[in-house]
């Protein structure tokens, strides 16, 4: 999730403290299961299909294993952990937007420790207003007991999904660090062909392995060249999310009438694949340390790419929707009302708020590196901020 962490630096794995004897046996049996696979693919697993299971694989994976993930205790902590405003200056951008429908509802997909849903509460709240309806689609079972605890005050209010809606609402649909999560296919350009790139057994560990050329891989990297207008050099390796128009189309079909609120760090296509960014974007992150190497105990770890937002917009735009804003998260919050609610506070709290805001506001942080993209369905609406739909 979050490249932001307590400890900036890019750490070597082998620096990096040790799990304690239970998480590491939970670790060596995915690991098993991953060789397993490795060896009835032949001796390579693709990394799309390796990064399913790190995060995913059930009782044994990152989001499904149990392990405290988020906050001071877990492995990275999000914006709505930093501070209550991010979630208020969201709220007072929903809130324009659910005026307009009728029986309008929001849907948070994977909301964490609930620390966004409760400050988006909180302000709808605030003075007596009226609280919406509040749907969280969750599948890992002791995040949303971290939910349950963080919203008891709106038990009325909230709905857990195990699956998205069958049936059509009208409402926002609201992704806070959850496109960053897709698994990811990763690819290197070699001088005779592209090649995908995946996971082999070499001295004995999980490593990096040129695979079999693959027609569907080619063809989306050769498209993305055509968009790019220049072809990528020889040795450049690096993402793509190959799931992520699916994913986007599954989310926003039960959508009749509302908007979908994208936010997460990433880039714009052409900065995605700058020539020297040719490395890639994936990062991991264990105990808020940063890190390259996501065959460090598969399973205690997150492994995140950066989101492609040009491939977003795309995909948005396929399924009937209007991409209605596009902008920094600095530029969000400081034309959305962060720093007068910043001023509204006093005391050890004003300088606490002072101090989170810096961390989502400044460039050095995470205020150029995250980015929000709304789209809209049947209405009319933007973010506040500078208009960047140029860059996209």
């Amino acid at each position: 999730m979050s490249p932001i962490c307590a400890a900036a630096l890019t750490l070597m794995p082998d620096i990096l403290p040790p799990p304690d004897p239970q998480a590491a046996s939970t670790s060596a049996r995915l690991t098993e299961l991953i060789r397993e696979e490795i060896a009835s693919g032949g001796g390579w697993l693709d990394f799309e299909r390796y990064m399913e299971l790190a995060l995913y694989a059930p009782g044994l994976g990152y989001y499904s294993a149990g392990s405290v993930k988020l906050g001071p205790h877990g492995d990275f902590i999000t914006a709505p952990e930093l501070s209550a405003i991010f979630g208020s200056v969201i709220a007072a951008q929903l809130r324009g937007i659910l005026t307009e429908l009728s029986s309008p509802v929001i849907l948070e997909l994977g909301a964490g420790t609930g620390s966004l849903a409760k400050a988006v509460l909180d302000a709808f709240g605030a003075g007596g207003g009226a609280i919406p309806d509040y749907w969280i689609l969750e599948l890992s079972a002791d995040l949303r007991e971290r939910q349950r605890e963080c919203l008891a005050a709106y038990e009325g209010h909230i709905r857990w999904l195990d699956v998205l809606p069958d049936v059509g609402f009208e409402g926002v649909i609201l992704a806070n660090e959850v496109a960053d999560a897709l698994p990811v296919a990763a690819f290197v350009k070699r001088e005779a062909q592209l090649l995908p790139l995946g996971v082999g057994v070499r001295d004995g560990r999980l490593d990096w392995a040129d695979g079999p050329a693959s027609k569907t891989l080619s063809a989306t990297v050769a498209a993305l060249e055509h968009k790019l207008a220049r072809a990528l050099p020889t040795g450049y390796r690096s993402e793509l999310s190959l799931r992520l128009p699916a994913w986007i189309a599954a989310v926003t079909a039960p959508l009749r009438r509302g908007a979908v609120l994208l936010i997460d760090y990433g880039l714009v296509r052409r900065e995605y694949y700058h020539a020297s960014r040719s490395s890639g974007t994936l990062v991991c992150h264990y105990r808020h340390r940063a890190h390259e190497d996501p065959f460090f105990y598969p399973g205690l770890q997150d492994i995140s790419a950066w989101v492609d937002f040009s491939a977003c917009a795309d995909a948005l735009a396929s399924t009937g929707l209007s991409v209605a804003g596009f902008t920094t998260q600095a530029q969000f919050l400081m034309h959305g009302g962060a720093l007068e609610m910043l001023a509204s506070a006093s005391g050890r709290e004003a300088l606490l708020q002072g101090q989170a805001l810096k961390t989502l506001m400044l460039p050095g942080e995470m205020g150029e590196r995250f980015k929000l993209l709304l789209a809209t369905r049947g209405l009319d609406a933007t973010l506040p901020g500078r208009d960047l739909r140029d860059r996209l």
